[in-house]
């Protein structure tokens, strides 16, 4: 087990704060745990006191800025299992946590049961996109979910699957949208021109993509897109950057070479600074399977870059179609290709887009929203379950 020291969370208070553990699988750059860690960053340090425990492993570490968080270890080495829930117990229990947060099924069942063996107080759970699917775990799920004095879910698309997937009625689902950080995403010519100059990319179309490489991502579809749209003649690379642990040169190569686009993709390797690569694109295309509240989405949105994204999940509570971008059906790329190529004839589109996107950042998903969302909610359930206040 391993701790570091936030150092936010030691500013002198006489006040008494809640203690929240946040409850991870594994930590690293993919979306989910980036946000995780982004809003525990912006919380109020005087009356909140926030841990994040890892049951498994921490991808890319010199990534994550973690000195400045408190980050304890269950075990090092990779694999979800309920032989941790021991561990998992006697951390809480000597911690004294006021709040359990767990987050998607692999950490559902091992949080539940640790927080009954330590008696945590809160229970709170997060789901954040992709359900884990059988028919037993359907019903487990179902059941913890139900135990929980709190479930948030990052769109209300999610909400609704929990209650049509899996005929879920009780009513202690929660929306909070996820939130942009402006000093770290907005539209910057910089940025655009260093990442192009980098990789001698000034005069090219750039399409790409911020993601794990992962089967729900549906890269495949994005790919074949990408070289019909290259079979019009048009000057152009595919931006893939993944954040995940993974050995990208082996990713995708079959079906690269067969599509006859190694020279027309570049990939490239998890990064501190997103930020360069969301600038230096020309359209960002998500091809997920599935999604929650794409913090990629957001994040091309305040930089102020046209969105395509697939017609799943809560991508339409994110892009407006026709309005603030494109959306398209899930595997199908003709029509990727074709939405491709209509924003590449239509600069003045691109530029709708992305005016409209900057100003639907600004108003209705920023950082400071969604955390004073999260805090009322700790603060509403801890009254409520242990009558604390702060």
């Amino acid at each position: 087990m391993t701790v570091k020291t936030e150092t936010k969370s030691t500013a002198t208070t006489t006040k008494e704060r809640i203690k929240i553990a946040h409850l991870v699988n594994v930590l690293g750059p993919a979306g989910k745990e980036r946000g995780i860690l982004k809003i525990v960053s912006q919380m109020d340090h005087t009356r909140f006191d926030v841990h994040i425990i890892v049951m498994s492993m921490i991808h890319y570490p010199e990534l994550l800025g973690l000195e400045n968080f408190t980050v304890i270890e269950v075990t090092r080495g990779f694999g979800n299992s309920l032989k941790k829930v021991p561990k998992l117990a006697s951390i809480l229990s000597e911690q004294k946590y006021d709040v359990i947060y767990t987050h998607s099924w692999n950490t559902l069942l091992a949080g539940y049961l640790a927080a009954l063996r330590a008696r945590t107080p809160v229970k709170i759970h997060g789901e954040h996109g992709t359900f884990v699917r059988s028919p037993l775990k359907d019903k487990l799920q179902k059941f913890v979910w139900g135990r929980f004095d709190g479930i948030t879910v990052v769109a209300g698309d999610l909400g609704n699957k929990m209650k049509d997937m899996f005929d879920y009625r009780k009513d202690n689902i929660r929306v909070v949208y996820n939130g942009i950080n402006h000093k770290q995403f907005f539209p910057s010519s910089e940025y655009r021109e260093e990442f192009r100059k980098e990789h001698g990319l000034e005069d090219y179309f750039l399409v790409g993509t911020i993601g794990r490489l992962h089967p729900v991502k549906d890269h495949p579809t994005l790919i074949r897109a990408f070289a019909r749209f290259k079979k019009r003649g048009i000057k152009t690379k595919l931006v893939l950057l993944a954040t995940g642990k993974v050995n990208i040169e082996n990713i995708y190569t079959d079906l690269i070479a067969e599509l006859d686009i190694k020279d027309d993709v570049l990939l490239l390797y998890p990064t501190d600074k997103p930020e360069l690569i969301m600038n230096g694109l020309d359209i960002f295309v998500l091809s997920s399977i599935s999604e929650g509240c794409s913090n990629v989405i957001l994040e091309s949105m305040a930089c102020g870059i046209p969105v395509i994204a697939t017609r799943t999940g809560g991508n339409p509570e994110l892009v407006r179609e026709g309005e603030s971008g494109m959306l398209f059906e899930v595997g199908n790329d003709e029509e990727l290709d074709q939405r491709l190529f209509e924003l590449y004839q239509k600069p003045e589109l691109r530029e709708q887009f992305s005016e409209l996107s900057k100003k639907i950042i600004s108003e209705e998903f920023t950082i400071a929203r969604t955390v004073a969302n999260y805090q009322d909610l700790y603060v509403d359930l801890c009254e409520k379950r242990i009558g604390k206040t702060v």
